[in-house]
């Protein structure tokens, strides 16, 4: 009995890809709140206040020929300093990856009511949040120039769930505390998503199930 042959013009096998996230050195002017700059854009909403910065990993040349990118690893290569001005209290630091995209602003509502995104008491799916960091940061006085931010705790929450999704969402986002004043400044370093995985052909009923569960996430709420 002949075998029916399948190909795809993807290649299948191990991949690493890479996102970078350019810095983002800003001096406040109280009333307009904190600027955008490069891919950095403002997050203000009420006592809210911070920047996030938006991006994807595009996956669309999998998806055309039905394969399925099973994560390995998701990190984030952060190494460098954080400062904020003489005013800032605390920066609470967001890093998502994320199979559909979000709203940052409802990532620190969840905060604030003690959860955190793909938590039971979020909107959000466990298996959508492929990716979660979060990091509170707070002022190392012993440098005169300007406050040195360091993480006082973190942690790490996400699925790692297999995905056929065309884009792969990727968000920083810095929640800046404190009484702040004009001239007060928020430098955050570059940094850069990796995302390792193995790119395979599931069956078709696995594959229609994995599709089936994206609408689902996509037009859930």
């Amino acid at each position: 009995m002949a075998t029916k042959e399948t190909s795809t013009r993807a290649l299948t096998g191990k991949r690493v890809m890479n996102l970078g996230v350019s810095q983002c050195n800003l001096n406040l002017v109280l009333a307009d709140g904190w600027a955008g700059q490069g891919s950095w854009q403002p997050l203000q909403a009420g006592s809210v206040a911070g920047i996030y910065s938006e991006n994807y990993f595009d996956l669309s040349g999998y998806e055309l020929d039905d394969l399925t990118l099973v994560p390995e690893f998701l990190q984030l290569q952060d190494g460098l300093p954080y400062f904020g001005g003489s005013n800032v209290a605390s920066l609470r630091v967001f890093d998502v990856v994320s199979q559909e995209r979000i709203n940052p602003l409802d990532i620190y509502l969840d905060l604030i009511t003690g959860g955190y995104p793909g938590s039971p008491t979020t909107p959000f799916d466990w298996s959508q949040i492929l990716m979660c960091n979060f990091r509170y940061f707070l002022p190392q006085t012993d440098f005169t120039d300007a406050n040195l931010m360091l993480p006082a705790t973190s942690g790490s929450f996400g699925s790692s769930e297999p995905t056929a999704v065309q884009k792969l969402w990727t968000y920083r986002i810095v929640i800046v505390a404190g009484a702040l004043a004009d001239g007060d400044i928020l430098n955050i370093p570059a940094t850069r998503f990796v995302l390792g995985g193995e790119i395979i052909k599931e069956g078709d009923l696995e594959y229609m199930m994995r599709l089936k569960r994206s609408y689902e996430l996509s037009t859930q709420g």
